[in-house]
């Protein structure tokens, strides 16, 4: 199983790049946030030197199918701020849209930070894998990319949560350390938990299953700082707009030494199997 870095290697591509997808990283279709970290690893190869990412802003427009992406990035605007446009596609279709500002600058601010929600610290939750296992839940195998440790594990049938906020720290299982230091690969990370707590966000609310679906139809990150986040990240994701077909979340992700990494939003648009 190839870690995240692996999953979204580049080719050069005369102006471009090419990316094979990896079927490891598929939900119900390759996962929104790992199209939006090829785009940002896209934006890496192309940053201007000591640029660090700010935003990234996208659109999902089709699902992706196995095998090659093709990526087209386009510099708007370089300088000490700098917005890269992004367009990842197959057979000469969009797939994700996207835009990424990167900046160099790093001007002193008044230091405001929120505080990290009061939670138990990874070691001394359990496995979400094993959670599962003794509920007879067997996840999929995107789910073998990560290691979670939910604050509080529940599922459709159990009593309503005790907090709105669905909570759970996250670990890539494929991770190096030595990569700690890069911020393109950390907002990578932090820009896929962020597209993959709006749905759980929506359904930790719920009493009972949701008989739908909801994909991603866009995706906001903010990321905040410019010091590495280190291996485990703490999700705190909320959804508490739903209905007419869309689904509205809001995900942070914390450091474990308590610090605020990304911050993002998006909607999803519900869909009903089509065997129902």
């Amino acid at each position: 199983m190839a870690g995240l870095i692996e999953a979204t290697a580049l080719r050069a591509a005369g102006d471009g790049y090419v990316a094979t997808l990896d079927r490891d990283w598929e939900i119900w279709g390759p996962a929104g946030g790992y199209l939006a970290a090829i785009a940002l690893r896209a934006v890496r190869e192309r940053a201007l030197d000591g640029h660090r990412p700010v935003t990234l802003t996208g659109q999902f427009v089709r699902v992706a199918q196995p095998g090659e992406l093709q990526i087209s990035i386009t510099p708007l605007k370089e300088g000490a701020s700098a917005l890269y446009a992004i367009t990842l596609s197959q057979d000469g279709q969009p797939i994700f849209l996207s835009q990424v500002w990167t900046t160099r600058r790093a001007e002193p601010s008044a230091p405001i930070q929120p505080v990290m929600p009061d939670v138990p610290r990874p070691a001394v939750l359990r496995n979400q894998e094993e959670l599962s296992a003794e509920r007879g839940i067997q996840p999929g195998k995107f789910w073998k990319n990560l290691e979670g440790r939910p604050v509080e594990f529940r599922l459709h049938d159990d009593p309503p949560a005790q907090h709105p906020n669905q909570r759970r720290w996250m670990r890539f299982t494929q991770w190096d350390e030595g990569q700690a230091d890069d911020l393109f690969f950390d907002a990578m990370r932090t820009a896929l938990l962020i597209d993959l707590g709006i749905w759980p966000g929506h359904w930790h609310r719920l009493e009972g299953a949701a008989g739908y679906l909801a994909p991603s139809l866009d995706l906001t990150v903010y990321f905040h700082g410019s010091e590495p986040a280190g291996a485990w990240l703490l999700s705190d994701a909320d959804s508490d707009v739903s209905g007419d077909g869309l689904i509205s979340g809001r995900v942070r992700i914390w450091s474990e030494a308590g610090r605020a990494l990304a911050t993002g939003s998006g909607h999803c648009l519900v869909t009903t199997p089509r065997s129902r």
